[in-house]
């Protein structure tokens, strides 16, 4: 396994270039991209543009690890679904372009009156409407558990995955979205061969005194000794990428933490 960092804790506005620059002095092998409105990955992005990021990221001997990008699958609006579905179609243009092998999606916040099963259901419908893109490509599209109110059991999400019955459709899961709720290691037992790429944060849990927080790697409730078992027992061998945000001395310490990590279970 290798260390990722992702874009998204430099922020939109934050350029690819930066983030390449952190990777190699502060050790990451990959890291993660965004498609932003106005960044150097948008839906107007040409073949060009590809080509210009990975020549950057061979510059400075980064990998690009994947593409994360917004929008909502499960909005009221069809204007709102159909414009996601076009940047999830555009990240994999640039995934291939690129030589990624998955893009993220969150599938969105349900808004007021979205009622549970309905978002879901237009989750999954849009997913099956993006499958013969994703395989076309041969690109993952991985669908990240988050906060969203949505998809709260593996059991639940590896149903709708198997659903979709298609290799380039699976999850992104993240270590530290299911510790309020679940137990890392056991999403990853349960999700096995269907987790494309995984996100490695933490969660501090104090329910006494109702203190909840992000924190750093290997400070907060997220058994790593565990989530490394599993993650081996999985069979997963690809990136681990860091979401935990920060400034420059946040990223610096995470990537030693990581190599701390890394090692566990070996």
């Amino acid at each position: 396994m290798k260390k990722g960092l992702t874009q998204i804790c430099l922020g939109s506005k934050s350029s690819v270039q930066q983030g390449l620059e952190l990777c190699r002095d502060l050790g990451y092998s990959g890291f993660e991209i965004i498609l932003t409105e106005a960044g150097d990955l948008t839906l107007d992005s040409t073949q060009y543009d590809f080509e210009r990021i990975g020549n950057m990221a061979e510059d400075y001997n980064i990998e690009i690890t994947s593409i994360a990008g917004g929008g909502s699958l499960c909005d009221n609006d069809p204007e709102v679904i159909q414009k996601s579905c076009r940047q999830i179609v555009k990240m994999l243009e640039a995934a291939e372009a690129l030589g990624i092998d998955t893009v993220l999606t969150t599938g969105g916040w349900p808004g007021p009156g979205i009622q549970y099963d309905v978002a879901c259901n237009r989750i999954e419908e849009a997913l099956v409407d993006l499958r013969d893109h994703a395989e076309l490509h041969r690109v993952n599209i991985g669908l990240e558990n988050v906060w969203n109110r949505l998809f709260v059991s593996p059991v639940e999400t590896r149903n709708m995955l198997d659903r979709i019955q298609s290799d380039y459709i699976g999850s992104y899961f993240d270590t530290g979205n299911v510790v309020l709720f679940g137990s890392p290691e056991h999403w990853l037992r349960i999700l096995g061969s269907r987790i494309k790429k995984i996100h490695f944060k933490d969660f501090k849990m104090d329910h006494n005194t109702r203190q909840y927080a992000w924190t750093q790697l290997m400070q907060g409730d997220v058994n790593w000794p565990e989530v490394m078992n599993a993650i081996r027992e999985i069979g997963y061998d690809g990136y681990v990428i860091t979401e935990v945000c920060g400034d420059r001395e946040t990223f610096a310490e995470t990537s030693r933490v990581m190599d701390r990590i890394l090692e566990l279970g070996k």
